[in-house]
C-alpha cells in the first residue's frame, strides 16, 4: 500500500512541473510577444539573396534548402547580454529558456552559431551516418553590427559555413576489381573521418578546413572481395576551404585509385539537389521513345570508340561496346549517353562512330548537350576546337528531333553528315558558331526530307566547304536562312541548297570578293525559285557561279553586277549558271551592270543561254539606287 501510495506521490510530483515548466515556457513567450524591445530573428544561410540557403540541410533537396524546420535551434548573444537559443516554431525564432534577447541601443553587436550547442570551437566529428549526422556538423556562425532599422525589432542573421563539404562518386573499377561494384565498398572515409554513403551511392562528409597536406591519406576505402578486403588510398589532401563543396569522381583499382573528376564550387551559392552541387541537373544526350526500341553504334575507317558510356532508365553507367544492342523506350525507360574524349565520336570522313535505331518503325527524340559527350562534368566550358560529331546520326530515319550543338568554335569536319538521311527530322538544331573551319558543316542536312525551316548561320567570315551541300535534297525546306558572310572561301556555298523544291526565296549574298567554287550548284533544281538574289560581286573566282541557278525552271528575274573585264579573266564562273532554268516562266528579266557585261556574258560558251538574251529576254541595266 505504501509502494501505491508513492508511485501515486511521484506522479503528481512529476505533472506539477511538467505544468509548471509549461506555465514558465507560456509566460516567458507571452512576455516576449508584448516586449516592444524583444529581438525579432529571421535567419538564412549564404548571402542575402533569392538564391542564398535557408537552411542548413547538406543532403536536402531544392525545396528542402529554402526553409529551415520546425525544432531548428541557433544560439544568439548581443552586447551584454548572455546568449539565448531560439528555436523555430511555426515560422517564428522563439526564445528557449527563461530570457530573450533585447534591443537596447539602435545598433547592436550580436553573435550566432548554429547548431545552438556550436560555440565557435570546430570539433571535427570521426564519422557520419545519417543526413542528420551531416546536418548537425554543419557548423555556421555570424558575428558583426547590426542595426535596429525604423524600430523593426528585426535581426536579420546571414550565417556563414564553417565546414568544407567533400562528396565523393565511385566512377567505375579497373579490371583488378572484376565485377565489383558500388556495392563492393564496404567503408569510406575522408581525411580520417568515416564518410556518410546516401542513397544516391555518393559518399558524403563535412570536413574541418585545412591547408593541403600532400603525403597524408585524402581518401580511404574498403573494397570487399569474397570474405576478404582490400584498403585502398588516394594521398594528397587538398586545401580545403569552409564553404565550398568539392565533388571527386574516382577510378578505383588495385594499382592505385584515379581521380578522373574534380568540381569544385560555393556550397552557399549553388542549390543543391540529390546532394550534389550544380547548376542544374547536367544535359546528357537522351533518347526517348514511346515504344521499344533498340541502340547500338557502328564504326567505319578504323574508328575506336573511347569515354563513351550509356545509362538506360538512370541506372548504372556502363560503357558503350561497338555493335552492342541497348534496349531502351517504352517501359524500359529513357536512354542517356555521356562522354569524356574532347575529340568527340570521329576522327573525321574517314574514321567515325554512327549511332543505329534497329526498330524501323518507334521514332526517336533526342535531347540534351552534345557537349556532354565531350566532357560531361565540364562540358559548358569545354573547349571545342578538336571536337568533331562526323555521321553521329547518319541513315537515322526514326529520329525525330536533334540535340544541342551550342559550340561557338568548330573544328573542321566537326558536323560533317551529322544527320545524312535522317528522313523524320524536322527540326534543326540551332548553330551559334561564328569560327568556323573547313567542312565543318558539310552535308550536315543532307536528305533530311522532313525538315521545313534552316537555322541562323551568323558567320560573317567563311571557311573551306563550310556549308557545301548542308540542305542538299532537303525537299520541304521552304526558307532559306540569312547569310551575311562577307568573307568566303573556296566551295564554301557550293551545292548548299541543291535539290531544295519546296524553297521559294533564296537569302541576300552580300560578298562583294568570291572564292573559287563558292556559289557552284548553291540552288540548283530549286524548281520553286522565282528570283535570284542580287549578285553584287565586282571580283569573281573560277567557277564561282558555275551550275548556281541550273534548272530553276521557275526563274523569271535575274541581277548579276559583276564587271565585263572580271567576267573575262574568270574561268568558267557562269558555265552553265541559268542552264534550263526559267523555262517555265512567262517572262525573264536580266538586270547586268552595263552593255558591256552583257556582251562578254554572251560571247563566252556555256555562259548565257539563248532565253535569257535580248531577243527572248528582258535585258537591263543596272541603275544604282539612290
Amino acid at each position: 500500500m505504501k509502494t501505491k501510495l508513492y508511485i501515486f506521490a511521484l506522479a503528481a510530483i512529476s505533472m506539477i512541473l511538467a505544468l509548471s515548466s509549461c506555465s514558465e515556457s507560456e509566460d516567458l513567450l507571452s512576455a516576449f510577444h508584448s516586449d516592444p524591445n524583444a529581438v525579432r530573428i529571421t535567419a538564412q544561410v549564404g548571402k542575402a539573396s533569392a538564391n542564398g540557403f535557408t537552411r542548413s540541410f547538406p543532403l536536402g533537396d531544392a525545396e528542402a534548402q529554402k526553409n529551415f524546420k520546425d525544432g531548428d535551434m541557433i544560439s544568439v548573444k548581443a552586447d551584454g547580454q548572455d546568449a539565448v537559443t531560439y528555436q523555430l516554431n511555426n515560422n517564428e525564432w522563439q526564445p528557449q529558456g527563461s530570457k530573450f534577447l533585447k534591443w537596447e541601443s539602435e545598433t547592436m553587436n550580436f553573435t550566432a552559431y548554429y547548431p545552438s550547442l556550436f560555440n565557435g570551437t570546430i570539433t571535427q566529428p570521426t564519422e557520419y551516418t545519417s543526413v542528420e549526422s551531416l546536418a548537425a556538423a554543419d557548423f555556421m556562425s555570424f558575428s558583426g553590427p547590426q542595426t535596429n532599422t525604423n524600430n523593426s525589432n528585426n535581426l536579420t542573421l546571414t550565417m556563414e559555413r564553417k565546414m568544407a563539404r567533400v562528396v565523393v562518386e565511385i566512377d567505375g573499377f579497373k579490371d583488378q576489381y572484376a565485377g565489383a561494384t558500388i556495392d563492393n565498398i564496404n567503408s569510406l572515409s575522408i581525411c580520417g573521418v568515416k564518410a556518410y554513403k546516401h542513397s544516391d551511392n555518393k559518399f558524403y562528409a563535412l570536413i574541418k578546413p585545412c591547408e593541403a597536406q600532400n603525403s597524408a591519406t585524402f581518401i580511404s576505402l574498403d573494397v570487399a572481395e569474397g570474405t576478404s578486403k582490400t584498403t585502398e588510398t588516394l594521398a594528397g589532401i587538398p586545401e580545403l576551404t569552409a564553404g565550398n563543396s568539392y565533388t571527386y569522381q574516382l577510378t578505383v583499382g588495385k594499382d592505385k585509385v584515379s581521380v578522373s573528376g574534380i568540381t569544385v564550387k560555393d556550397w552557399t551559392t549553388w542549390d543543391i539537389t540529390g546532394g550534389k552541387t550544380e547548376e542544374c541537373p547536367t544535359p546528357y544526350i537522351t533518347f526517348t521513345a514511346k515504344a521499344e526500341q533498340k541502340f547500338k553504334m557502328t564504326t567505319e575507317g578504323g574508328y575506336t570508340i573511347s569515354g563513351l558510356q550509356y545509362s538506360v532508365n538512370n541506372g548504372k553507367w556502363e560503357n558503350v561496346v561497338v555493335d552492342k544492342e541497348v534496349t531502351f523506350g517504352g517501359t524500359n525507360g529513357d536512354l542517356r549517353l555521356r562522354g569524356t574524349n574532347i575529340n568527340g565520336t570521329a576522327s573525321g570522313w574517314y574514321a567515325y562512330s554512327t549511332i543505329t535505331f534497329t526498330e524501323a518503325n518507334v521514332n526517336v527524340a533526342c535531347t540534351g548537350d552534345i557537349r556532354t559527350l565531350l566532357d560531361w562534368r565540364n562540358y559548358n566550358i569545354v573547349e571545342t576546337n578538336k571536337a568533331r560529331f562526323s555521321y553521329l546520326f547518319k541513315d537515322c530515319a526514326v529520329l525525330t528531333s536533334a540535340p544541342e550543338l551550342p559550340a561557338t568554335t568548330l573544328a573542321d569536319e566537326c558536323y560533317n553528315s551529322m544527320f545524312d538521311g535522317c528522313t523524320s527530322l524536322t527540326a534543326a538544331p540551332e548553330l551559334p558558331a561564328t569560327t568556323l573551319a573547313g567542312n565543318c558543316y558539310n552535308s550536315m542536312f543532307l536528305d533530311c526530307t522532313s525538315l521545313t525551316a534552316a537555322p541562323k548561320l551568323p558567320a560573317t567570315t567563311l571557311a573551306g566547304n563550310c556549308y557545301n551541300s548542308m540542305f542538299l535534297d532537303c525537299t520541304s525546306l521552304t526558307a532559306a536562312p540569312k547569310l551575311p558572310a562577307t568573307t568566303l572561301a573556296g566551295n564554301c556555298y557550293n551545292s548548299m541548297f541543291l535539290d531544295c523544291t519546296s524553297l521559294t526565296a533564296a537569302p541576300k549574298l552580300p560578298a562583294t570578293t568570291l572564292a573559287s567554287y563558292c556559289y557552284r550548284d548553291m540552288f540548283r533544281s530549286c524548281t520553286k525559285l522565282t528570283s535570284t538574289p542580287e549578285l553584287p560581286a565586282t571580283t569573281l573566282a573560277d567557277y564561282c557561279y558555275n551550275g548556281m541557278f541550273n534548272g530553276c525552271t521557275k526563274l523569271s528575274t535575274v541581277t548579276m553586277l559583276a564587271p565585263s573585264d572580271k567576267i573575262e579573266n574568270t574561268y568558267s564562273s557562269f558555265k552553265n549558271w541559268l542552264n534550263a532554268a526559267g523555262t517555265s516562266a512567262t517572262t525573264r528579266k536580266l538586270i547586268v551592270l552595263d552593255e558591256a557585261a552583257y556582251n562578254k556574258l554572251v560571247s563566252k560558251t556555256k555562259y548565257l543561254p539563248a532565253i535569257w538574251k535580248k531577243d527572248q529576254c528582258t535585258v537591263e541595266y543596272y541603275t544604282p539606287k539612290p
